[in-house]
């Protein structure tokens, strides 16, 4: 097993290549200073937008979830729907990759948004007409996943055509806190239209701040592309063939050989992937869960479940936070075990607590762990990444972000329908103490930073 505790492990890659990559790491400029990024009006604006988008679609969220629990009361159709909301983002990642790399990364999010509006369109038509059934929103759930697969690859690859390339770091920190924020005051604000105005009005919310998006996603200009600030990297990436100069078919074939070349030059990166997939599975259950929680063990209303829900957004904007102020990769193996050992205290913790209150506070530490520890492991992603194949080597993170997101509320969704959900909850984080222990012990080479 490679050093997870730094992706960046020099003394793994040719000698010529480290040699290459120091003298490059010298002449570099300094990162960017606090909030620069947003000096830049396209990204400032294109990041505005997304968070109103992501606003609305978390308002979309909390009440499908509560209407699926209210209507079945069981566990396995919230895992179920998380399942299908997010299989197409792992299923269709290689194909949406390519894509991106291959055509114009600002149309193919434009179309992959018209796609996710038409179905949230749908959605609140049917609750409109009294015709709502749960397999009805499945089936969207799943169609608009399918849509969101194409638009998350796009928006992420598109983000470095906005900012400067030593401008990067900040700016995916800048974008995991918009998606904190959109999670902290989602769910708070479905809390309110839900009691008022039922979920027919969060589904509209969310058409209105999609069609946002889109104005804005036109508007924005593109900078002209730089040349890759670390030289090593780009030689390491050299051998790949550009996707233009296949056929799609070919192109898609092909990515596999691709990936598997870069990663084999990226030491640690694998075992980067690996973490991700394992904290997704385990660290994502409380989200998928907590509708079913607060109504079984707690005998809370739906106003509770958007309290909690948002209080788990404040924590994911603490994370994010967190994670802002270390945009340094080197030495981040090291902190993300650290943050899986925190995750898992987190949910044994929320899984023992008696009452709303107290867990109020483990679901805030929950958010603010699991946020921090994903943006860890996106910024060691990033790192020395060149554009050529930057819209592949994030969909494969991207595979294993999702999949585990998806596979692990479809698995805890069908645990929790035989065990309560406490118990659910309190098995993940043992899960996920095991492995912040194993990481960190198990391999001496994971001492070494």
């Amino acid at each position: 097993m490679r050093n997870i505790h730094d992706t960046t492990n020099f003394r793994a890659l040719d000698p010529s290549l480290v040699r290459d990559l120091l003298e490059d790491l010298d002449r570099d400029k300094p990162p960017a200073k606090n909030w620069q990024a947003l000096q830049h009006r396209s990204f400032a604006w294109l990041l505005g937008a997304a968070l109103l988008s992501n606003i609305g679609t978390w308002m979309q969220n909390t009440a499908q979830a509560w209407f699926i629990y209210e209507t079945t009361r069981s566990p396995l159709y919230l895992g179920l729907d998380t399942f299908l909301m997010l299989s197409p983002l792992f299923l269709l990642a290689f194909p949406s990759g390519t894509i991106v790399d291959r055509f114009d990364r600002r149309r193919v999010f434009l179309a992959a948004s018209l796609a996710q509006i038409a179905c949230t369109a749908c959605a609140a038509m049917l609750f409109l007409t009294g015709r709502q059934t749960v397999w009805a929103l499945l089936s969207l759930s799943f169609v608009a996943g399918v849509g969101q697969a194409f638009a998350n690859v796009a928006y992420v690859a598109l983000i470095p055509r906005l900012v400067p390339t030593r401008a990067l770091p900040q700016a995916t920190a800048l974008n995991s806190l918009q998606l904190s924020l959109a999670r902290m005051v989602g769910p708070l604000a479905a809390g309110g239209i839900l009691l008022w105005l039922g979920p027919a009005a969060c589904y509209a919310a969310n058409s209105l701040s999609f069609m946002v998006l889109l104005v804005m996603a036109l508007r924005v200009k593109e900078r002209p592309p730089e040349a890759p600030t670390m030289d090593a990297f780009a030689k390491i990436t050299r051998p790949l063939q550009p996707l233009r100069e296949l056929s799609l078919w070919q192109a898609l074939a092909q990515e596999v050989r691709q990936l598997r070349h870069y990663l084999k030059r990226r030491p640690g990166l694998i075992e980067v992937y690996a973490l991700c997939f394992v904290v997704t599975f385990f660290g994502g259950c409380v989200p998928v869960l907590l509708p079913s929680h607060v109504r079984g063990v707690w005998n809370g209303a739906a106003w509770l479940y958007t309290v909690l829900l948002g209080l788990y957004g404040l924590g994911t904007v603490l994370g994010s936070l967190y994670i802002a102020q270390r945009p340094k990769p080197i030495g981040g193996g090291r902190r993300a075990l650290y943050l899986t050992g925190v995750t898992s205290a987190s949910l044994l913790a929320f899984a023992l607590m008696p009452s709303p209150l107290m867990g109020a506070m483990a679901i805030i530490a929950i958010g603010g762990a699991l946020i921090a520890l994903l943006s860890q492991l996106t910024a060691l992603v990033q790192f020395g990444l060149v554009d050529e194949v930057r819209g592949r080597v994030m969909s494969l993170f991207l595979v294993t972000f999702q999949s585990g997101y998806a596979l692990g509320g479809l698995a805890v969704g069908a645990i929790a329908t035989r065990m309560s959900t406490a118990t659910t909850i309190l098995a993940c984080g043992v899960a996920l103490a095991v492995v912040a222990v194993g990481g960190r012990w198990l391999d001496s080479r994971l001492s070494e930073s």
